[in-house]
């Protein structure tokens, strides 16, 4: 930067004369630095399209890749709209459930009556006992009122196997 003797000293010197090729290289310099800038412009409409693109594309692979809004919660019913059908077998016990999942896990928690599945198996031996005019076997769970006679009625398919098999009929 020049200071102030040197800015009043140069301001007050006539500028250099001009000639026409002088003149000639300046324009021809111009031109370039128009053509330059020209250039420029475009690359940086190029890269702003680009920009823009490649925006587009994050947002739709997040939006594929982000878990979508998650539905509302469905509704529980109230304690006063469930159908109760299912009551509990076992004497000087009054509970009602409304479906067996529920009924079958109180017998099992509270009555030590063992799993629906283990229940059915035990069932089957017992009657397979019956026919073979065997001991009934052992178990350590307490089975519900009338569970045999129940399962009897409403396995007969079973029963029926178990008929033509040792061919003897039983009733309970």
């Amino acid at each position: 930067m020049l200071s102030d003797k040197e800015q009043i000293e140069f301001l007050g010197k006539k500028p250099p004369a001009c000639t026409k090729s002088t003149i000639e290289k300046l324009m021809m310099n111009f031109q370039q630095i128009s053509r330059n800038i020209d250039d420029l412009d475009q690359d940086l409409n190029q890269l702003a399209k680009r920009l823009d693109y490649l925006e587009e594309s994050i947002t739709e692979h997040y939006t594929l890749v982000q878990p979508q809004k998650q539905e509302t919660k469905k509704k529980r019913r109230t304690a006063n709209l469930i159908k109760r059908d299912f009551q509990c077998p076992y004497e000087k016990c009054d509970k009602i459930y409304g479906t067996d999942i529920s009924l079958n896990l109180h017998i099992r928690l509270k009555h030590n009556g063992g799993s629906k599945i283990e229940r059915e198996e035990l069932a089957k031996k017992i009657l397979e006992a019956k026919f073979q005019d065997e001991v009934e076997p052992e178990h350590s769970f307490n089975l519900p009122p009338n569970f045999i006679e129940d399962f009897y009625i409403h396995h007969q398919e079973y029963i029926n196997n178990l008929e033509k098999t040792y061919n003897k009929r039983i009733l309970l």
